[in-house]
C-alpha cells in the first residue's frame, strides 16, 4: 500500500497561472473505478474520452479554458510505474501538445504490478480516498463517488476515516479561538455540556489547492456553510461581506442563505487573524459559483 500510495501522492498535476490542473487525478480516479467495477486492464480513450471529459467539466477547477482528457490519457505516462500508453511523447507531432485525434487511437493499462495491486479491492478503495482527500475538499466526495459508480463507498466509514486529510489541530484549535467558537456566518454556537457541536475550521483556499494552515487562512463555520463555502455556493467580498452564488437553489435557503447575504461576516477581534485577501479572492476566482 505504501509504495503506491506515496506514487500516487508524487503525480504531478500542471499548473495554470494559480490553478492546479486535475486531469490526472481523475483520469485514475475513473480506471481506478473500473477496476473495482471488474472492468479489465485495457482502456480506450476513444471508450473513455466522454466520461472523463463530463468529470473534468463537473470537477475539474474553473477557470480553465478548454478540457483536454487526452491529455492525462496520455502524458500520465510519465509515471511508468503507474500507467502505460501506447503512445509516448517521443510519438507525437508536438511532444508537449498531444492532439485529440492522436490521442483517439490511444490504448492504455494500468502498469502489471500496480495491477495486481489493485485487484484486491480494498487496496483500490483506499487509493480511491486518497485521491478524493488529496485533490478535493469533503464536499465534493459524495458526488464525486455517485458518478464514478462507486456510491458504495460512502458507507465505509472505516477507509474513509482512515484515509481522510487531517487538518493540524494547532490550525483548529487558534480558528476556533479566534472566531470565538461560533459560525461567523450564522453566529451558531451549539455545545452539548462543555464540547462544541458542528462548528468546523475551514480553509478558505483549499488545501487541495495549496492553501495553507496559516490562520489568516482559516474560518469558523457551522456544517452547513462549511460545505456551502467549499462547493462554492457561497463567498466573501473584499469588504468582508456574503456573497451567495445566484445558482443556489432549495428549500430554506432564505433561512440559511439570503438572510445573510450581502452583510459582514463575523471577524476575530484580533485584527492579525483576519483573513488573507490574496486567499479570498482565489477562493471568489476559482472556487465561488458566482455566474448565471
Amino acid at each position: 500500500m505504501l509504495k503506491y500510495s506515496e506514487e500516487l501522492a508524487k503525480i504531478k498535476v500542471n499548473k495554470s497561472g494559480a490553478v492546479v490542473s486535475l486531469h490526472k487525478p481523475l483520469l485514475l480516479l475513473l480506471t481506478i473505478a473500473d477496476v473495482i467495477q471488474g472492468k479489465s486492464n485495457e482502456f480506450n480513450f476513444r471508450e473513455i474520452e466522454e466520461h472523463l471529459k463530463l468529470l473534468l467539466s463537473k470537477y475539474g477547477l474553473k477557470n480553465i479554458k478548454a478540457l483536454k482528457p487526452e491529455y492525462p490519457f496520455v502524458y500520465l505516462g510519465s509515471s511508468p510505474t503507474l500507467w502505460k500508453c501506447s503512445i509516448d511523447k517521443s510519438m507525437l507531432k508536438n511532444p508537449n501538445s498531444v492532439t485529440r485525434a492522436e490521442a483517439l487511437e490511444a490504448v492504455a493499462k494500468f502498469e502489471d504490478n500496480f495491477y495486481s495491486y489493485l485487484q484486491n479491492i480494498q487496496h483500490a478503495k483506499g487509493l480511491v480516498w486518497q485521491l478524493l482527500n488529496e485533490f478535493w475538499p469533503e464536499a465534493y466526495h459524495e458526488d464525486l463517488l455517485r458518478d464514478l459508480g462507486l456510491d458504495g463507498l460512502l458507507n465505509e466509514t472505516i477507509v474513509q476515516e482512515v484515509q481522510k486529510q487531517r487538518r493540524g489541530r494547532l490550525f483548529v484549535e487558534e480558528v476556533l479561538d479566534s472566531y470565538e467558537r461560533q459560525c461567523a456566518i450564522c453566529n451558531q454556537s451549539i455545545r452539548l455540556g462543555d464540547a462544541l457541536i458542528g462548528i468546523d475550521a475551514c480553509h478558505v483556499k483549499p488545501i487541495q489547492h495549496f492553501g495553507d494552515d496559516h490562520i489568516t487562512n482559516g474560518i469558523a463555520l457551522c456544517k452547513i456553510h462549511h460545505w456551502a463555502l467549499d462547493r462554492g455556493a457561497i463567498s466573501i467580498s473584499e469588504n468582508r461581506d456574503l456573497l451567495i452564488s445566484p445558482k443556489l437553489n432549495g428549500s430554506r435557503i432564505n433561512e440559511y442563505f439570503h438572510e445573510f447575504a450581502q452583510k459582514p461576516i463575523f471577524l476575530p477581534r484580533n485584527s492579525s487573524f483576519h483573513l488573507n485577501e490574496e486567499n479570498v479572492s482565489y477562493h471568489r476566482k476559482y472556487v465561488f459559483e458566482g455566474g448565471r
